[in-house]
């Protein structure tokens, strides 16, 4: 975490990059601070809350009110016809904190204010996991595809190599999480992806003190990203969800038998006033409602995979976002719809080579009730 102080306060915030649903904590502390209100903007949204302190401290956790500065933004949205765009997935959030002190007449008054910008990126790490590390991905040709990579600073830039030999280079731009499409698609093997400006650094999160991230690698020509190309599979059922790194991942499945869960509901009518037995007599004499619902589950299934890519499937199975393509449009444009993943228990045994497996639950059919 980073540190200042002003007027005799001080305060721990938040370093420079940051993930929403991971702690987004401040610390301030002074024998007379009574009360902080903080506010967080991204320039549209902007939230306010004030925090008392209890003998001179106060410790503050922020995250709902970044989290809100998020809500309007379309997470499906993504551009396969650019060089590179940003996945709207991260944003710098301006916060401001006023610290307030109890006078001697227990009033207060405002002592200092701090201000100060974070990137915070819509997403989780767990302890000691590496950002925008080293993958291997794999890209099943015909299918759409994007690689996720943030972007730390101005004028970053990617070199997309084909089947080892550097072929292009793509400037990302400003901070941000960006989608880099592999176009054209020239590579008969695989594609690499490395950093050309020293932009695409890796962080790693630590809870042991402070609950902060610390970059662990930076430099030129740094090795990002490994795709392995895969080509001639048809058919399947290929996803595509959001991870929790913020990045937007791929993936083709075997499909197996599609399950039909179809439920029934009665609601019972006794009216002996009305004619309702004869108006609905050919179904029972004794006046029903029924109700059917219906859930289709597909069930699918990656074949031996190794324990990196077991890793990566098991993120579409956590992740809120989910996404079945639908083939594409006359146009070339890819349609998708979105998919929900059937909770349940995902095993990783010590084999080096195994099974991944989950159940894709297709959106409700609509059934008539009578």
């Amino acid at each position: 975490m980073r540190t200042m102080q002003q007027a005799g306060v001080a305060m721990q915030f938040p370093d420079e990059i940051g993930f929403i649903f991971n702690p987004c904590k401040i610390y301030l502390t002074h024998r007379n601070l009574a009360q902080v209100a903080v506010t967080v903007t991204d320039g549209t949204t902007t939230q306010e809350q004030t925090f008392e302190a209890a003998k001179g401290k106060i410790r503050a956790d922020i995250r709902a009110m970044v989290q809100s500065c998020f809500d309007g933004v379309r997470y499906g949205r993504v551009e396969y016809g650019t060089e590179a765009s940003s996945s709207g997935v991260g944003k710098e959030i301006e916060v401001s904190v006023e610290a307030r002190n109890e006078n001697n007449a227990g009033e207060l008054e405002v002592a200092t204010t701090f201000e100060f910008t974070v990137f915070y990126i819509w997403g989780a790490l767990a302890v000691g996991e590496v950002y925008n590390g080293f993958r291997t991905l794999t890209y099943f040709r015909g299918y759409p595809f994007t690689v996720g990579l943030y972007n730390d600073s101005p004028n970053g830039a990617a070199i997309i190599g084909n089947d080892g030999v550097a072929t292009n280079v793509i400037n990302l731009g400003m901070q941000g999480v960006y989608d880099v499409p592999l176009t054209p698609d020239t590579a008969k093997g695989y594609y690499t992806i490395t950093d050309f400006r020293g932009t695409l650094t890796a962080t790693t999160f630590d809870d042991t003190y402070d609950l902060t991230f610390r970059k662990i690698g930076e430099g030129t020509y740094t090795d990002k990203v490994r795709i392995n190309i895969v080509d001639g599979m048809e058919g399947g059922v290929y996803l595509r969800w959001i991870n929790r790194h913020g990045f937007t991942c791929y993936y083709l499945f075997k499909a197996g038998d599609r399950q039909n869960q179809v439920t029934s509901s009665e609601d019972i009518y006794r009216n002996d006033l009305a004619d309702y037995d004869e108006s609905y007599g050919y179904q029972y004499a004794s006046g029903h409602k029924q109700t059917h619902s219906r859930q289709d589950v597909l069930p699918v299934c990656a074949p031996l995979v190794d324990r990196e890519t077991w890793d990566y499937l098991l993120d579409a199975a956590t992740s809120p976002i989910v996404d079945m393509f639908m083939g594409y449009d006359t146009n070339g444009v890819p349609r998708w719809q979105g998919v929900r993943i059937q909770a349940g228990t995902y095993t990783k045994t010590s084999a080096t080579l195994q099974d991944f497996a989950l159940n894709i639950l297709l959106p409700e059919t609509p059934i008539q009730s009578i």
